[in-house]
């Protein structure tokens, strides 16, 4: 027995986070949808860089939210409806346990914005320049550290591949004498600060005026697991974000996905941030755990693209009744548990060789879905 026998094309549950475009899709939450898409209007329009702050439950759609406005083309359909410039955002995970944690980011970060890219980007700022603009001057202008502006040169004077192969040595700690000559820089980057002023003058360049990109989005999640991190690493790191942020005061968005622990309320996110840190991130999203009609009708939203036929609204599932009798009885809601729980009963359907999915079976399976709770 396969899907096409349960009415559908793919399995549409996803028991993980994806990081396929195609997989990726916005199924329901319209109210929560629409006030993420706000925060981000906000930046592609207006100057200020701002913290938004997404509190909810393990498995409440955070990450997802990450991936879909980094991984889709949903940022530029929106610049598009906002007649904005395009933007540029992408999502680095907290690293946990690291010794080096900031370096550790900066590698995440150039992990996915590599220098040809910057180099581009660049490009692209210098083309929107007007006769008595340089782009050297406004490097100056937004390095505040002659070492990062004669990097900054350096990455836009030419596509060598033997220079930007030093140029990435030298970022990722690589100060040798050779090095250091080739690229004709007195000495490598000393600390964090340093790191901080290639971010943000890469930020506050590309985003210049609007010119080119409206906004630089950065998505940080799993921002709870600084607890993984001794307390001199932890103050490491909310001091290089708090710079960060400092130092790009317009054009910045930066989303903490965070996870609260039991019995951690978010008046103790002091404790996490640090009050400098804190008292920045005024904006908060909460990812609330759905209502019983908000999950049914995630459900539908998930369902339709994989039908064989859009006539079949509920797929494998003979009626709304079912999927809600499922929903009642797997406890505490959340979009991770409600895919897992589903993926699993479209598994078990196949395996038993049963094409339609009514409340009998479900009470016949009921014991091999772990969070299944009905006695019944």
């Amino acid at each position: 027995m396969e899907l096409s026998d349960l009415k559908l094309k793919e399995n549409p549950f996803r028991t993980g986070p994806s990081i396929n475009p195609k997989d990726l899709i916005w199924a329901g939450f319209l109210e929560l949808k629409k006030k993420i898409e706000d925060r981000l209007s906000f930046a592609m329009k207006t100057s200020p860089s701002r913290i938004v702050l997404n509190w909810g439950r393990y498995g409440s759609g955070k990450t997802h939210a990450a991936n879909f406005y980094t991984k889709t083309n949903r940022l530029n359909e929106l610049s598009a409806e906002k007649s904005a410039n395009q933007t540029k955002s992408i999502k680095i995970n907290l690293p946990r346990t690291s010794k080096d944690p900031v370096q550790s980011f900066f590698r995440s970060f150039l992990g996915q914005i590599s220098l040809s890219d910057m180099k581009a980007d660049f490009d692209k700022v210098k083309e929107s320049l007007l006769a008595h603009e340089s782009i050297d001057t406004i490097i100056d202008v937004n390095s505040n550290d002659i070492i990062i502006s004669d990097l900054f040169k350096l990455i836009i004077s030419d596509d060598n591949a033997d220079k930007f192969q030093a140029i990435e040595a030298y970022l990722f700690g690589d100060a040798t004498k050779s090095t250091l000559v080739k690229l004709g820089l007195p000495f490598g980057l000393k600390d964090d600060e340093q790191i901080v002023n290639f971010l943000s003058t890469y930020i506050n360049c590309i985003t210049f005026e609007k010119r080119v990109f409206s906004s630089f989005i950065l998505w940080l999640d799993e921002f709870e697991d600084i607890d993984t991190l001794n307390k001199q690493s932890q103050d490491r790191v909310t001091t290089f974000l708090r710079q960060l942020f400092d130092k790009t005061p317009n054009h910045f968005l930066l989303f903490l996905n965070f996870t609260p622990k039991t019995f951690f309320n978010i008046e103790d996110l002091s404790i996490i941030l640090g009050e400098a840190l804190s008292t920045r991130a005024k904006i908060q999203i909460n990812f609330e755990a759905p209502s019983l009609n908000e999950a049914i009708n995630y459900l539908e939203e998930l369902i339709s693209p994989q039908l064989n036929n859009i006539q079949d609204k509920f797929g494998p599932f003979e009626n709304e009744e079912t999927i809600k009798y499922v929903l009642e009885n797997i406890g505490n809601l959340s979009i991770r548990k409600i895919n897992e729980v589903f993926s699993l009963i479209i598994e078990l359907a196949i395996l038993l060789g049963k094409d339609k999915i009514d409340i009998d079976f479900i009470k016949s399976v009921k014991d091999e879905i772990p969070s299944f709770e009905s006695k019944l």
